[in-house]
Parts: C-alpha cells; sequence; structure tokens
C-alpha cells in the first residue's frame, strides 16, 4: 500500500509541475526588418494613393515617357496641389513611371 501511495504522489507531482514548466517564458525575439522595398514598387504604392485622386490611373500609364518627361510631369503634378506629394514621394513615382512605363 505505501508504494501505491508513493506512485499516486509522484502522479500527482508530475501533474502539479507540467503546466509551470509549460509556461516557461522565452526571452523575447528581436523585431523582424521588414524586407526592403525597391523604389519602384513604392512609386507605384505611391502613385496609386496620390495620383488617383485627381484622375484614373489608367490615363496616366497609357503612355510611354522617358525619365525626364515623366519628371517634368510630376514636378508638374505636385504644384497643382501643395505639399500632396512630396519630393520624396515624386522621385519614387519617377522611378516606378520611368521603370514601368518608360520610352527604351
Amino acid at each position: 500500500m505505501r508504494m501505491r501511495d508513493f506512485v499516486a504522489l509522484a502522479v500527482v507531482l508530475c501533474l502539479a509541475l507540467l503546466p509551470a514548466g509549460c509556461s516557461k517564458s522565452e526571452p523575447p525575439k528581436p523585431a523582424a526588418q521588414a524586407p526592403a522595398v525597391s523604389p519602384a514598387v513604392e512609386g507605384k504604392a505611391l502613385f496609386e494613393q496620390k495620383c488617383s485622386v485627381c484622375h484614373g490611373l489608367d490615363r496616366a500609364t497609357a503612355r510611354q515617357e522617358t525619365k525626364e518627361k515623366w519628371t517634368s510631369i510630376v514636378k508638374e503634378m505636385q504644384g497643382k496641389k501643395a505639399d500632396w506629394i512630396s519630393d520624396a514621394d515624386a522621385a519614387k513615382i519617377v522611378e516606378f513611371l520611368a521603370s514601368e512605363h518608360g520610352k527604351k
């Protein structure tokens, strides 16, 4: 009978300690860095966000222009609504337009 009590006590102790072992916290993992986004991909998102406010996106992407011409067009659009497209955003939009809709 003593052996049975010993086994029962051992089982109860194991069951009591099991949740404590499972709740062991791990140190926090370092924050994962977001993968680098190419300027053309970021430029496309900015193009869709900024340019669609005034006109359909199909209108702007229906043409093929040189990078210089795209720069001129985007600069002109910047002047239409102050502070809507920053110079940094404009550069990314131009990169997208020149890479996807540029004259070769």
